[in-house]
This record gives structure tokens, C-alpha cells and sequence, in this order.
């Protein structure tokens, strides 16, 4: 088959801007007859003999018959479906043919279905059409099919917005010929009339009392633009695009209607809105919200106009519409409050409040516990966005080293063993100070062996003065340290080593000689340590 394919951007051309309609059905259940030229061999008529269609249901088709003498679809019945050769030497055209109102409509379409099964030299089935009394042209020829199938065929532009003939024209001869002649069921010619649609359906001026509205042009019939609302008058209401005077100040809405006689009345409707130039943005030049986390900005109400609050940087407004309003999620460092006023068709009016927010410095690693000996401890921080902040960082407990690094990191190196306490201080000059935390545990994590010194020297020049146990009162800060003195006697008792004992008992030098002490960690296992010390002057 021939002129099948469809063109798709067409088609969604028309699914916008146009309706099917329906320009001639036949089913042949209420023998509907078209205009026939008859055969001597066949003849066409409507019964029941070849079946019905696929595309709706009933028992009538139009088809060919050689007829016979007996009534009915026998093999000699006068309605059979059969075929008879021509006389010899003859060619025959059996023909049916039926005047369409095509005059609001283009792109129009035959869908139909029919069988054909005739194998003879030369022997075809062809669509034609013609306008007026011009001559026949063919649109189609038929594929051989010998069972019922469904079809559409295009129609040529010849046939929009006229009146045309549609045919179908069976032709065959005298030569030998094999199977069923034509049969054709549910005919529909249908297709696409104009309907109203305008090219914008809002348009927005700013303070003009003129514009211009404007339709999308159709295939048949008359236009026309109406007033539904507001106002303004046409200079000419039945061309598809037209200017449009006295506008009034706010909202006026215009129909356009096509009006066919055949096809009916579509509309579409255009609204246009003339708006009063927005009102002057004023706001806040610049604003330190220092460590708020939420903060209320308020401004002018608009004469004139819709004012809308944004923030690139993401803050949000409880009320954005509202001039006066909350803010919350307002991010670290500068951000933009941003006032605009708009007016449908008009240009927009802005002004910026810079705001500031000092909150976000801190330290992005979390509190930790290292192991004595892991070596240096990299920290990341979050650090100051403005030239007017400073920072510092210090110990508030233990000690160590803090280097800053390029890349918004500490190292931090020489920890003490134990906790350690860092203070991380942001402060800018027209905000209050900001103090964030981290702790740091360094720990034995191979467990605690303590070394017990063997002597002391308690001369007060400085070298092994005190009897000390490293780490002691960090791990242990619970701890019991108890001194004996040959006899058995308590000089010296501690909970806690955070001060090692001196070799006195109640602030005097003890003598010379030996003494014992016992170490009870009071850990989970108990654990107790005793041995010897000697003092020496």
C-alpha cells in the first residue's frame, strides 16, 4: 500500500491546534447504497455473503458478485461472493463512488476495511478521487488480501476545504482468475477542521494602554475576538492576530471564536494583565547576625507590585512574600537577603541586605582516644570567612603542640598522656566570642606498666626530687599510694598521684634509709604493686 506513513510533527500540530470530524460513515447495515457503475460479468451490491468488517460489528459489506439463479449465497445464489471473467477480449470496471462535504476540514483521511483476493493479469482495486467534474485521480491501489484487513489512507491535499468525490474502482478483464473479488466494509472519511487557539494565553504589559493578540490561523470558516472582561477595542476583530486599544489598568480577558458551519464553534481565550510599574526595593545595606541562627528582617511595603525575599546562599523566610518576615537557616559567613518587587510585564526592582554569621567555626573532627605512641594527630576544622574574625587555639587541659596547616587542618603533635582539652576561640569585633571544644585522651592502649624509681634525693636541686610514676595519675586518677617506713608506719598516703611524695612525713625531711610503698591501681583486676625506695641526702 502507498501514502501510509504519517507525518508525526504534523500530527501534533494538529492535536493542538485542531479537531477530528467525521465527514461520511457506511457500515452498510442499513443498506446505505453509494453511486455504482455496473459490470456485465459482476456486479456490486450489499449483503451478507462475504461477512462482515473487523473495525464494527454487524453481517453487511458492499462486495462483488457474478450473481446466479437461485436467491441467496449458494453457488449459484444471486447474492453469492464470487467472481466471473470478463467477456473475451472485455476489460470491466465495477465502480462505487460518493460525494463528500469536505469544506472544514484538511488533512483528511479513508479508513475502511476490505478483502480481495483476485489473481488476474492487470486486475486491481484503486481509490480515486476528483473535484467537481475534474478527472478521476487515483490515490491507492489496493494489496491483494484474502481475508478481511484494516486500512487508512491519506487523501490529497486536492480534497481540504472542498466538496469531493471518493471512488472505488475495481478493474478486471477476461483473462483466467483465481479467488474472492472485493468486498469493503465500514467506510469512514474523517478530518481535521480548525479550532480557536490563541498563540499566548497571558500576556502581561506594564502600563501600556496598547497590544497586540494573536490567533493561530485556521483552514475554514470565520474568526472573531469578543470582550469577556475589562476592555479594549480591536482594529480589526476578524483578523487572526489584531491590535488591541484602550486598555484599562489590571486584568481584561478576550475570546477568539472560529465558527464554521459545518464543523461548529471552537474557542480559546487570551488574558491580558496591564500592570502599574513596581515600587523602589529598599533594604538593610549590611547586617551581623553574629552566632544567630535565626534573625527577623523587615522592609517598606510596596506600593506598587509583589515583593518576594530570596537567598542564593539558601537562608529560608517563613513568610517570602510577607516584608516583613523570619529568616532562618541563615548559613555561615556573608549571605544575600534579597528584596524583589515585580509586577507582571514590568521590569523587576531589587535591593540586597549583606547579612553576616559568624556561627560554623569549629572543629570538624570528633572527640577521640589515641594510643601513646601513635605519633602526630591531624584535626579538622571549619575556618574564619571574614577578615574581621580571628582565631586561636589553646590548651585548657594537657599540652602539646598545634600547628596550622594550609588546608583548614590542625597537627597536633606532643601530646600529653591523659586528657587533653583544646579550646578553639573565634572572635570578630562586633560579635561576641565563640569557644569550641575538643578532647583528646591519649592512653596506653598495651596496657599500664608502671616504673617505680629506685632512689630519690630529696636535696631540692631539682634531679629526682620527687618519687615519680609516669602516667600514673592520668590513667589512674583513682588510684591509692601509700609509703611505709621500716616499721611499718603510713608516712605518706595519696587517693589520686597528682602530687608524688618528697620524702617528708608532715612537711619534715624523713631520714635516710629504706622505705616501701604499695601501688593499688583499682582497676578492673585489682591490680597492686609493691616495692622498695630508697631515700638519700
Amino acid at each position: 500500500m502507498k501514502n501510509r506513513l504519517l507525518l508525526v510533527s504534523l500530527l501534533l500540530n494538529l492535536t493542538l491546534f485542531s479537531q477530528q470530524v467525521d465527514l461520511y460513515q457506511n457500515d452498510f447495515e442499513s443498506n446505505t447504497a453509494l453511486d455504482y457503475q455496473q459490470g456485465n460479468a459482476n456486479s456490486l451490491i450489499v449483503g451478507t455473503c462475504a461477512g462482515n468488517g473487523l473495525s464494527n460489528s454487524g453481517t453487511h459489506a458492499l462486495y462483488s458478485t457474478k450473481g446466479g439463479a437461485n436467491p441467496g449465497c449458494g453457488a449459484d445464489g444471486t447474492d453469492q461472493y464470487a467472481f466471473q471473467e470478463a467477456a473475451p477480449g472485455i476489460s470491466e470496471t465495477l465502480f462505487a463512488s460518493v460525494l463528500i462535504d469536505a469544506k472544514c476540514t484538511r488533512y483528511n483521511k479513508l479508513s475502511f476495511d476490505y478483502k480481495f483476493g483476485v489473481q488476474q493479469t492487470n486486475a486491481r482495486v484503486v481509490i480515486v478521487t476528483r473535484n467537481g467534474s475534474g478527472p478521476w485521480m487515483s490515490v491507492d491501489t489496493l494489496d491483494l488480501a484474502t481475508d478481511w484487513v484494516a486500512t487508512t489512507i491519506d487523501l490529497p491535499i486536492s480534497t481540504y476545504n472542498n466538496d469531493f468525490e471518493l471512488g472505488f474502482s475495481f478493474q478486471y478483464n477476461y483473462n483466467a482468475a483465481t479467488g474472492n473479488p472485493l468486498a469493503i466494509d465500514n467506510i469512514r472519511v474523517y478530518g481535521e477542521s480548525s479550532i480557536a487557539k490563541v498563540e499566548n494565553s497571558t500576556i502581561a504589559v506594564c502600563g501600556q494602554n496598547t497590544t497586540i493578540v494573536s490567533a493561530v490561523p485556521y483552514s475554514a470558516g470565520t474568526g472573531t475576538w469578543t470582550v469577556i472582561s475589562g476592555g479594549g477595542a480591536f482594529n480589526n476583530a476578524n483578523a487572526f492576530s489584531t491590535g488591541v486599544n484602550g486598555l484599562p489598568v489590571g486584568t481584561s480577558v478576550f475570546t477568539w471564536t472560529v465558527t464554521s458551519a459545518v464543523c461548529g464553534n471552537t474557542t480559546d481565550t487570551v488574558t491580558v494583565i496591564n500592570s502599574i510599574a513596581p515600587s523602589n526595593a529598599n533594604v538593610q545595606d549590611t547586617f551581623f547576625a553574629c552566632s544567630m541562627q535565626q534573625m527577623n528582617i523587615s522592609t517598606s511595603v510596596p506600593s506598587a507590585g509583589t515583593g518576594l525575599w530570596s537567598s542564593p546562599q539558601g537562608a529560608t523566610f517563613t513568610n517570602a512574600n510577607s516584608p516583613a518576615t523570619l529568616v532562618t537557616f541563615i548559613p555561615p559567613g556573608w549571605s544575600q537577603m534579597i528584596w524583589t518587587i515585580s509586577s507582571p510585564g514590568c521590569p523587576s526592582k531589587a535591593d540586597t541586605m549583606n547579612v553576616f554569621n559568624t556561627g560554623g567555626q569549629r572543629f570538624l573532627t570528633n572527640d577521640t582516644t589515641i594510643c601513646v605512641g601513635d605519633g602526630n594527630t591531624v584535626v579538622a576544622v571549619t575556618m574564619p570567612s571574614d577578615s574581621l574574625q580571628t582565631e586561636n587555639f589553646i590548651f585548657a587541659q594537657g599540652n602539646g603542640i598545634i600547628t596550622h596547616n594550609s588546608d583548614d587542618t590542625l597537627t597536633i603533635s606532643n601530646l600529653q598522656n591523659g586528657m587533653n582539652m583544646i579550646l578553639y576561640q573565634t572572635k570578630h569585633i562586633l560579635c561576641p566570642q565563640e569557644v569550641d571544644t575538643l578532647r583528646i585522651n591519649m592512653l596506653p592502649c598495651d596496657g599500664f606498666e608502671p616504673v617505680f624509681p629506685t632512689v630519690i634525693t630529696p636535696n631540692g636541686d631539682g634531679y629526682n626530687d620527687l618519687f615519680i610514676i609516669q602516667n600514673l595519675e592520668s590513667i589512674y586518677p583513682e588510684c591509692v599510694v601509700t609509703i611505709f617506713n621500716r616499721y611499718g608506719n603510713v608516712v605518706f598516703e595519696s587517693i589520686g598521684y597528682a602530687e608524688p611524695w618528697d620524702g617528708t612525713f608532715k612537711g619534715e625531711k624523713l631520714p635516710m634509709g629504706a622505705y616501701f610503698f604499695k601501688l593499688e591501681l583499682k582497676d578492673s583486676e585489682n591490680k597492686v604493686y609493691n616495692g622498695t625506695i630508697s631515700v638519700i641526702h
